[in-house]
């Protein structure tokens, strides 16, 4: 299978590889739009986050379709559905979470997990949210 190359760092098939689809035998494929979206994500956010960070990044959940996120008890009204979010797993993420937040990058939510930072990029709609998931502490 060919390699769809996004940026530098980030590849559409990263984007939306889910381990849970897979074990489920549930399709992911995103649509035009989708793609278009995770592009966006991936050119306006992921990347220079990744560039700014200097470290490795692993995308833990990018596309989910409505059947995935379900899978997974997703937000019935997640970005994760339409391209426009993804779950990043580094090796500290108050870390990347930090850099993030005072990177001045245009984001929609930025969301600090135990064990991720979930990212999102709305084309011409950001609202620069800064939450953290229940538990963790600013």
């Amino acid at each position: 299978m060919a390699t769809t190359r996004i940026t530098e760092n980030f590849t559409l098939e990263e984007l939306c590889h889910s381990d849970t689809a897979a074990a489920r035998g549930l399709k992911n494929i995103p649509d035009e739009d989708q793609v278009d979206n995770l592009k966006r994500l991936a050119i306006n956010l992921l990347q220079p986050v990744r560039d700014r960070y200097g470290k490795a990044m692993h995308i833990n959940s990018g596309f989910r379709s409505p059947e995935v996120n379900k899978a997974v008890n997703g937000s019935p009204t997640s970005d994760h559905m339409h391209g426009k979010a993804a779950d990043v797993r580094t090796d500290n993420p108050r870390e990347l979470f930090d850099l993030v937040r005072k990177s001045g990058l245009s984001f929609d939510q930025l969301i600090l997990y135990p064990s991720f930072v979930h990212m999102s990029f709305r084309y011409n709609a950001n609202r620069n949210q800064v939450l953290y998931a229940k538990g963790v502490h600013p």
